[in-house]
């Protein structure tokens, strides 16, 4: 509920051009937690905490969390509200598999574009299954299953960069993607706290200067 607070505030360890670390910002908006965020700007920087040196990286006073996948289930857990894993095992099954596909190969396209690189092909197939994936009839809801869950936090990280890169049209060209698109931006709290999750992504400002926000709950 509004006004729920854990007595500490995490620790994040990334990049404003990150992708991954976008996503655990957005989980922690998402599930009312407030998180400090620490730049890096290589794997020495966090090797005591994660063996091979790779970010992002929380810290919750004696914990520990690195990979991706894990911090988010952790932000999930530790947070506020609902769960962002639906609990039907269907839903919970195609969520994890749009999870797969931001993951595994949207990610590293959006990423590249940043460069003025990726593979635009891809990009077109996976956008197009996307539009297809919001215009199934027996999905109830806006989002990839239907209500939203962690598998919308990976897309719009993604889609996030995308845009940031220029590539916007992307998402204006799908009717679908781009209501989407608009639902999660405007997406409230599922912890219901007075901010919106959105807006803790880091924004193309943030990657050309280097820097991240901390996600700070209740603060106006």
């Amino acid at each position: 509920m509004i006004g729920d607070k854990l007595a500490n505030a995490m620790s994040l360890y990334g990049h404003p051009t990150c992708i991954n670390t976008g996503k655990c910002l957005q989980t922690a908006g998402e599930k009312g937690v407030d998180v400090e965020t620490n730049v890096i700007q290589s794997g020495d920087e966090v090797t005591s905490m994660s063996p091979l040196g790779s970010a992002p990286v929380l810290k919750d006073l004696d914990n520990v969390v690195y990979g991706t996948g894990a911090i988010m289930s952790y932000l999930d857990d530790k947070g506020f509200g609902p769960s962002l894993v639906p609990r039907n095992g269907v839903l919970r099954a195609k969520m994890y598999q749009w999870a797969h596909l931001a993951s595994n190969y949207a990610q590293a396209e959006a990423a590249a574009a940043r460069s003025g690189g990726g593979n635009r092909d891809l990009l077109t197939q996976l956008f197009d299954m996307m539009d297809q994936q919001l215009q199934d009839p027996r999905k109830r809801g806006d989002f990839l299953v239907g209500e939203f869950s962690l598998a919308d936090i990976h897309w719009s990280a993604c889609v996030n960069v995308l845009v940031c890169a220029g590539a916007s049209d992307l998402v204006d060209s799908r009717a679908k993607v781009k209501s989407w698109w608009e639902a999660v931006k405007e997406h409230p709290s599922t912890s219901k706290e007075r901010l919106t999750p959105f807006s803790n992504l880091p924004t193309k400002e943030d990657m050309d200067s280097g820097t991240l926000r901390n996600v700070a709950i209740n603060v106006l």
